[in-house]
C-alpha cells in the first residue's frame, strides 16, 4: 500500500489541479452575484387588500410581487404610468409556480383580460387591456426564485398576406368535441 505524499512531483500536479479548481469555483460564485438589479416596490391594485405596502409608481397598471428587483440591463420601457410599452424584467424571490399564481390572480385585478396561459418550465400568460397586450414569461432561477419578463405592446390590427389591414374577424364560438 502506498502512502500519500503531498510533496512528490506526482502529487504536486494534483495540488495544482485542486487549487485551480477551487479558485475557478470561487471566481464563478463571485461573478454570479454581480448582476445589475435595482429593488422595486411592490404594486397594489385598488381591490387587493394587504398585497403590498408600497406603491410601484412607475408601472401603476401591472402587479409587481413584493421584493422584486428590476434587471436594468434587460429592461426597456418607453412611456410612463398607464401608457408605457416595452419589456420589464425582474427577479423575484417566489418560485416559478408561486410567481405564476401571483400574476394569474393579480392581472385581472388591474383590469387585464386573460387571453391564454401556459404553465410549463417557462410559463407564459397573455392578457389584453384596452389597446395593449401583455405577455408574461416566468422562468425558474437556478439558485431559487424566478425571473419574470413582462412585455407590454400595442395591439396590432389583423393583416392579410399582402400587408393590408383587414376588418376584425367575426366572433367564433368554440364547442368541446363530444
Amino acid at each position: 500500500m502506498r502512502a500519500l505524499n503531498w510533496s512528490g512531483t506526482e502529487n504536486s500536479s494534483l495540488r495544482l489541479y485542486a487549487k485551480s479548481t477551487f479558485c475557478a469555483g470561487v471566481l464563478i460564485l463571485s461573478l454570479a452575484g454581480c448582476q445589475s438589479t435595482t429593488p422595486l416596490s411592490a404594486s397594489r391594485s385598488a381591490t387587493s387588500v394587504g398585497a403590498a405596502e408600497a406603491s410601484f409608481v412607475q408601472f401603476s397598471d401591472v402587479p409587481v410581487p413584493s421584493g422584486a428587483s428590476m434587471d436594468l440591463e434587460r429592461s426597456l420601457v418607453l412611456g410612463e404610468k398607464e401608457v408605457w410599452i416595452g419589456r420589464l424584467v425582474m427577479d423575484v424571490g417566489l418560485n416559478s409556480s408561486k410567481s405564476y399564481d401571483f400574476f394569474f390572480a393579480e392581472m385581472p385585478r388591474f383590469n387585464w383580460v386573460p387571453v391564454t396561459t401556459v404553465r410549463a418550465e417557462t410559463s407564459v400568460l397573455s392578457y389584453t387591456r384596452g389597446e395593449r397586450v401583455a405577455t408574461i414569461q416566468i422562468k425558474k432561477k437556478t439558485l431559487g426564485g424566478s425571473n419574470i419578463s413582462l412585455i407590454v405592446s400595442p395591439k396590432g390590427s389583423p393583416v392579410r398576406a399582402g400587408g393590408i389591414s383587414q376588418a376584425p374577424p367575426e366572433q367564433v364560438t368554440i364547442s368541446p368535441i363530444r
